[in-house]
């Protein structure tokens, strides 16, 4: 036990100097995941320390709560800097303290591991613990039961990511994050350890301990299946679109080095320089169903020439999701792509359209009554059209190139940007949208095609699903698809592939994010979110 000790005090002590150096300088990619595997595993074994119990009692217990509570306010800050479209850096020093206080008090209760005590000294513990308070037993039996029942709230969670039952918008939160979750509940499984004074030899201690650790692997899982995600994924991506992309970001520090950066997942992935323009207005509605409407834009551009960079002033147009009643330009759209992209050298619109003022799919969500009316899905196309007319006409205030564009957009956003690239590649939409501008590229992300009729929203058949106007000269597609998603069966996905193959199409890829649910792109620094950015980036590299 000593030497376990010992070896982890070493561990926290490196692991806080290559934490410094991680964030000041850049990491070879051998080496950064190495450092991120040294990271998990430092973490994990001071939980671990924790639970067995060092000579510092209160600090173990210390420990194990700023495990847990402060797991939690890494991933929520992680994403809230992410999400902020004005928040430059796109990372939290919050979380960056909070993981070296995890390293500092790590360190402390491994350097003096547990010494047992005389029998005589048990007794007297155990002498005093029945002196109690009798209130502050009440209270500790009370903790007891929470934290037992948030281990079995754990346990559900666990279960329906490995499963992908259906559990609503909550699998939002799930699969993304769980690597976060492990440590956790284990944390959890501790404090209930020390709480509840049971023994870790005992068959209830070992219960305990066993359903943390148990949990700990399962929300492991994610990370696990890595490199089964990046062979599948290296597959389709060369077999839809060549071997080209292989060298594509070569000593780039533009591009990512490699699909997944572990260090990333907790520290957050920095934004390079960009500047943003927020709520520009391109439509006003006077009459008819567009009476009231208003429809803004946000535009991210390079803070430099453009030209110098990959990008090289192509177009990215961005389309949020929400059921179509819902959702919104910005934070709503995960703003990070947004910074990432106009970072690279692309000019990035955020945009909004009308929306069905019908019962939402978001119900805790608030529409602004400028935005919302009795629209179609053919209105929606055609509010979208009237911002390609707006972007034909003003491109170059922006330095946008629109003979090179790409359209992204998730869930209902990524069946609206199937539905307009499409469109203007038929040449059979030109009422609606502006022929000036040329599609090289769709990014739909889990595309809600076809399904806008279970919101009871009509529009024209081919809109309604764009798989319709899949042509044999269509432009080129990657998909990403969380494979447990139940509010996008990914047979949506599959059959936009299958409409691509029967039109002798064969430049689309599905990368397909094991246990992924919907929306598990909305944290950037997370695995999914890192893997699809690394072949998007290569991929409108490669078609800009």
């Amino acid at each position: 036990m000593k030497l376990f000790f010992k070896s982890l005090f070493v561990l926290n002590i490196i692991l806080f100097l290559l934490s410094i150096a991680y964030l000041l300088f850049p990491f070879n990619p051998i080496f950064l995941n190495s450092y991120g595997f040294l990271l998990i595993i430092t973490l994990t074994g001071n939980i671990l320390a924790s639970i067995i119990g060092s000579r510092f009692k209160k600090l173990d217990m210390t420990y194990l709560i700023l495990s847990s509570l402060g797991m939690v306010a890494v991933m929520l800050s992680n994403t809230i800097a992410s999400l902020s479209p004005t928040n430059e850096s796109s990372r939290s020093l919050f979380s960056i303290v909070i993981l070296f206080l995890m390293m500092i008090l790590g360190a402390v209760i491994t350097r003096a591991p547990f010494q047992h005590t005389t029998r005589s000294a048990d007794r007297l513990s155990f002498s005093r613990y029945q002196s109690q308070n009798k209130a502050k037993e009440v209270a500790k039996l009370v903790l007891t039961i929470i934290l037992g029942l948030f281990l079995l709230g754990g346990a559900f969670l666990a279960f329906s990511m490995v499963t992908g039952i259906d559990i609503g918008l909550l699998q939002v939160l799930i699969s993304q994050y769980s690597l976060f979750y492990g440590f956790i509940f284990l944390s959890v499984a501790g404090i209930l350890l020390k709480i509840s004074r049971l023994k870790l030899r005992s068959i209830y201690g070992l219960l305990v301990l066993f359903c943390g650790l148990s949990l700990f692997a399962v929300f492991s899982l994610p990370l696990v299946t890595l490199p089964s995600l990046f062979n599948e994924s290296e597959t389709d991506y060369t077999k839809a679109f060549g071997q080209e992309w292989h060298t594509i970001g070569e000593n780039n520090p533009q591009f990512m080095s490699s699909p997944v950066s572990i260090p990333a997942y907790f520290f957050g992935i920095p934004s390079t320089d960009y500047n943003v323009t927020e709520d520009v207005l391109f439509y006003e509605g006077t009459e008819g169903v567009d009476a009231g409407l208003e429809l803004r834009f946000d535009a991210y551009t390079p803070p430099t020439d453009a030209k110098q960079l990959p990008g090289k002033g192509s177009t990215l147009i961005r389309i949020h999701g929400g059921g179509w009643n819902t959702g919104d330009k910005g934070a709503e759209n995960f703003a990070q792509i947004n910074k990432y992209f106009a970072a690279q050298g692309y000019i990035v619109f955020d945009l909004q359209y009308g929306l069905n003022d019908q019962d939402q799919f978001v119900k805790f969500s608030t529409v602004p009554d400028e935005v919302s009316g009795n629209f179609s899905i053919d209105d929606m196309v055609r509010h979208l059209g009237i911002f390609t007319t707006y972007l034909a006409d003003h491109h170059e205030e922006y330095a946008a190139n629109i003979d090179s564009v790409f359209i992204s957009g998730g869930s209902a956003g990524g069946h609206l940007a199937n539905a307009v690239a499409l469109g203007l590649s038929s040449g059979e939409y030109t009422k609606l949208l502006d022929e000036r501008l040329t599609v090289n590229g769709i990014i739909p992300i889990y595309p809600a095609n076809g399904l806008a009729g279970y919101q009871d929203i009509t529009g024209e058949e081919e809109l309604v699903d764009p798989a319709l106007l899949v042509e044999k000269d269509s432009p080129p597609a990657l998909v990403y698809q969380g494979q447990h998603d139940t509010i996008v069966d990914p047979l949506v996905a599959e059959n936009f592939k299958d409409a691509y193959t029967e039109n002798d199409n064969s430049e689309i890829a599905i990368i397909r994010m094991p246990y992924g649910e919907h929306a598990s792109d909305l944290y950037f620094p997370g695995f999914y979110s890192q893997t699809f950015i690394y072949y998007m980036e290569r991929f409108m590299y490669q078609y800009r």
